[in-house]
């Protein structure tokens, strides 16, 4: 279950083909890990959903969804903190700090998450008011979410677990964990909303639960895993001996990600409250263009977290002109598979969305749409492998700075004047607003081009 602990590689041993064979066999883990958290398990969830034949339904799984996925990147940011950490100190063989680190994020995120989760039970029907859906929608999606509330708790714990493994470049017991949360998820969706086994059907709010009983069990079995493997004894891990520095550490590195993260998501809400005034059909339209794109974005994602581990690894080695060469092949790997799989969506584009649109309300709305932004999302693609390879060199605050400055001071406006424009066409309102999105990741872009070429992240270390 466990992949070997590689030394970081050097320039002169190998090529740039070895180097592509090595990033793929780190790639195939995190594509997997990547396609269960991010897309089939979201989308077998929706397909359930749609069974249940309510638009109004769908559409407000669709807003929670993407709030949701908001604090996933936040945990997501938290655990990258600790990959940087534990990479860095895997890359020294300093194993008792990597142990250490491990425990601290374990600390760390059991607060953060705990905030968190309380946060969204307590205020859950303000944040659904504050994006302007309609009181039907708010109905149905106030239970829904502060039962969901108690599995972003569980989440946060895991992905401290996650942090460490991919800290010490194990992605693939990460994987196998991701794989078992998602045939864990998929059964109990399937048993608690429609009722089976003697259970009765308890629709929608089955999917809530069915999610508490994933990352439960997702959170229970990696830390089982880790605590009885004899290979990991060497890390000496004490979970109730936090330390106090490492926690200061790993906050200081993960705030910046976590803000970066939570700005980009932050804009996918904010599409939420512009297009909402458009009717659920547009809602749900959004929604499932949205999970088809996450789909094909799948590779990127993955890709995202191994440029990360390996820079993280190299840049603790001291071992800087492998950096520039293993971000640029993940880049073209990245390009290659991301938009081949886009094209081949958008020729397919109305037979996939029927399936989620049982009553075809939106089918035609969303498939003239799909293609359009589809061939945006090469903009989100550089971005993110961009960041990812700036967070291994534990330049994470320029991505924050920039990622924030982009959402609040430029994206935010220009969509919003955009959706003051009297448009005539429904669909083409629908276009400009969600495709701003796209396009104000492309100039973000280029800040981390102009860093990442410039070479002004060198010389930065965390431990």
């Amino acid at each position: 279950m466990n992949e070997p602990v590689h030394a970081p590689y050097s320039d002169r041993k190998i090529t740039d083909y070895d180097r592509a064979f090595q990033i793929l066999r780190y790639f195939y883990p995190e594509f997997v890990t990547a396609l269960v958290l991010y897309a089939m398990v979201n989308l077998i969830d929706a397909k359930f959903i749609a069974c249940l034949k309510s638009t109004e339904m769908y559409a407000t799984v669709g807003v929670t969804n993407t709030l949701v996925f908001f604090i996933t990147k936040i945990a997501e940011g938290l655990s990258v903190g600790t990959v940087i950490v534990c990479g860095q100190y895997e890359g020294k063989k300093s194993y008792d700090m990597v142990g250490k680190s491990a425990v601290a994020a374990l600390w760390t995120t059991a607060g953060v998450g705990a905030l968190v989760a309380g946060f969204l039970y307590c205020k859950v029907e303000w944040i659904y008011q504050l994006l302007c859906i309609s009181d039907g929608m708010v109905q149905v999606g106030i239970p829904f979410l502060k039962l969901r509330a108690l599995s972003i708790f569980f989440m946060f714990l895991f992905f401290a677990l996650v942090g460490f493994l991919r800290g010490i470049k194990d992605t693939r017991s990460t994987m196998y964990f991701f794989v078992l949360g998602a045939v864990v998820f998929v059964l109990c969706d399937y048993v608690l909303i429609f009722g089976a086994w003697g259970l009765s059907p308890l629709g929608l709010q089955g999917s809530a639960l069915a999610a508490v009983i994933q990352y439960m069990t997702m959170f229970g079995a990696a830390l089982v895993y880790i605590m009885c493997r004899t290979e990991y004894k060497r890390y000496r891990m004490a979970l109730f001996k936090p330390h106090v520095t490492l926690i200061r550490k790993i906050c200081e590195l993960s705030w910046p990600v976590m803000f970066d993260k939570a700005a980009l998501q932050a804009e996918k809400i904010w599409l939420i409250r512009l297009i909402a005034p458009m009717g659920s059909y547009a809602l749900g339209a959004m929604g499932v263009i949205k999970d088809i794109e996450m789909l094909a974005f799948v590779p990127a994602v993955a890709f995202g977290q191994v440029v990360t581990l390996l820079v993280s690894n190299e840049y603790g080695a001291n071992n800087i002109p492998a950096i520039g060469k293993t971000t640029k092949i993940i880049l073209y790997l990245a390009a290659a598979m991301v938009l081949g799989i886009l094209v081949i969506f958008s020729m397919e584009s109305e037979a996939i969305i029927t399936i989620f649109d049982r009553q075809r309300a939106f089918t035609d709305f969303a498939a003239q749409v799909f293609p359009v932004l589809g061939v945006l999302v090469f903009f989100d693609l550089l971005q993110l492998i961009l960041a990812g390879a700036l967070r291994g060199t534990t330049n994470v605050r320029i991505v924050m700075i920039t990622r924030v400055v982009s959402a609040v001071c430029i994206f935010m406006p220009l969509s919003y004047l955009v959706s003051l424009l009297p448009f005539e066409s429904l669909l083409l309102r629908f276009i400009v607003i969600y495709g701003s999105f796209n396009i104000v990741n492309g100039l973000t872009s280029l800040v981390y081009v102009y860093w990442f070429c410039s070479g002004r992240w060198q010389g930065k270390k965390v431990v």
